[in-house]
């Protein structure tokens, strides 16, 4: 049964429940073993996780409490937690990020907690990658994830406000939709806002008049003043977190970026995820990262790039492009299309149009007309009609051909969207899958399409994607 216990880090005297949760995670078929530079891992163990690796002590450093850790007694090994946590003991960070995976709720929260009070900025990337990213990391209980955030927010970092907001939102008229909700809906909604309340302070230096108790007016319009605030100054915090150059922060970056080509797919997407959520100030540690000999390195650092362009300024997005460029230009197929990505998520025209007339590789052309398309210049479309009168359109491959429309169709709005239509109705599965990749990148829904079923199936699926892409050329 769950036992009440006090948290002494909210001083507002709140109940809440501690819960035993067991922390688990999925392995992978194959797993490296050749650990023995990881922080914290025994060497040839597959059964790592990153959450161990960004918490372990740095080499030279104390080592986590663990006669702390071990009471068996969660009051007292919470009010012990409480005692070290603003000590200046070289242990403390080490024995608080340990303690984020503590098998009782109240125990982990208030570790975070004590993370973001005490200043503990080494702790950002473990804080992160609790976070997510959603739904690999769906073990940690939601609790713990808000505690995190709002620790970040305290940390001056704001990685975890878009999770505080969707807590803060629920039950009034700002709610998320359930598919855009980064956790599983519930109930029990008032403890753990209570958690997220503080985070949204922190940065905003406001709680909006927020009350957990309040009707559900008032909550909704607190919530609106807060998503206004956030698009407001989402860049401009984004931009105060660089630069990202205290010592053992700086440490457990490079951990990251330099072994990104060594692991698995769960761990590639946890170790790009955490660089992405670091924000502008992980460029230049990317930016080394893209010198490195190993292809699969520079492919993961261009794809935390990509990422990281949702979270910068026009005048960061253009910096990503330069970087990206000479990849684009000179690298191998795989390295080039995804350089390609990051210049269309910037915005950026110039090197893409360079691209379309230097490389011949249809991966690499497939990307670089994509990015084209999203980057919605009218350079960008005169270029591409240009190369599109060279070409033997007969030829092309079904991605090619996809790919060709989909930026017509972003970059003009007059352009027909029958083509596309046809290629979805298509009886080849090959010509109406890559339509369909199109599609989805447009409308951000395959609207029911099924490429595997006949034609003359699809079309009720087809008339969605007619009446879809017609809202996106007549918004």
């Amino acid at each position: 049964m769950p036992v009440p216990l006090n948290i002494p880090f909210l001083r507002q005297g709140l109940i809440v429940l501690l819960v035993a949760v067991a922390l688990t995670d999925c392995g992978d078929n194959e797993a490296r073993t050749d650990t023995a530079s990881f922080l914290g891992i025994e060497e040839g163990n597959p059964e790592w996780f990153w959450r161990d690796v960004l918490a372990a002590p740095l080499p030279g450093a104390s080592p986590p409490r663990e006669d702390i850790l071990r009471i068996k007694d969660p009051r007292v090994r919470l009010d012990a937690l409480a005692e070290l946590a603003p000590t200046q003991d070289p242990a403390t960070s080490a024995t608080l990020m340990a303690a984020l995976r503590d098998p009782q709720i109240a125990v982990a929260a208030a570790a975070a907690h004590d993370l973001g009070a005490f200043g503990y900025v080494d702790a950002i990337p473990r804080l992160l990658k609790g976070l997510g990213p959603w739904p690999v990391d769906y073990d940690v209980p939601l609790e713990v994830r808000a505690a995190q955030a709002s620790a970040l927010a305290r940390l001056n970092h704001p990685g975890g406000i878009e999770l505080l907001l969707s807590i803060l939102a629920e039950k009034t008229n700002e709610e998320w939709n359930s598919e855009d909700l980064q956790w599983t809906r519930t109930n029990q909604m008032a403890f753990i806002q209570e958690l997220a309340l503080p985070g949204i302070e922190a940065l905003a230096g406001t709680d909006f008049n927020y009350n957990t108790s309040a009707p559900i007016p008032w909550r909704t319009e607190s919530v609106r003043d807060m998503l206004a605030w956030w698009e407001q100054n989402r860049e401009a915090l984004w931009a105060l977190t660089a630069p990202l150059d205290e010592p053992a922060l700086a440490a457990r970056i490079k951990v990251i970026v330099n072994n990104l080509d060594a692991y698995q797919l769960r761990q590639i997407d946890g170790a790009r995820f955490t660089l992405a959520q670091l924000g502008p100030g992980v460029i230049p540690y990317l930016a080394e990262g893209l010198q490195s000999q190993n292809d699969y390195l520079r492919l993961h650092c261009l794809e935390v790039m990509e990422d990281l362009t949702q979270r910068v300024d026009g005048k960061t997005k253009g910096r990503l492009a330069i970087m990206a460029s000479p990849l684009l230009l000179e690298d191998v197929t795989e390295v080039a299309a995804q350089a390609a990505n990051v210049c269309g998520a910037a915005k950026v025209a110039d090197p893409l149009v360079i691209a379309l007339r230097r490389r011949h590789e249809t991966p690499v052309l497939v990307s670089v007309i994509r990015a084209l398309g999203k980057t919605g210049q009218s350079v960008a479309r005169e270029e591409l009609n240009l190369w599109i009168r060279d070409q033997d359109l007969a030829s092309l491959s079904s991605d090619l051909a996809a790919s060709i429309e989909g930026a017509l169709l972003r970059l003009d709005a007059m352009h027909p969207i029958r083509p596309l239509l046809d290629m979805l109705g298509a009886e080849d599965p090959a010509i109406s899958f890559a339509a369909l990749h199109v599609l989805i990148e447009i409308t951000g829904s395959d609207q029911g399409l099924d490429p595997l079923i006949p034609p003359a199936e699809r079309q009720d699926a087809l008339a969605a994607a007619a009446e879809a892409l017609d809202r996106h050329q007549n918004p």
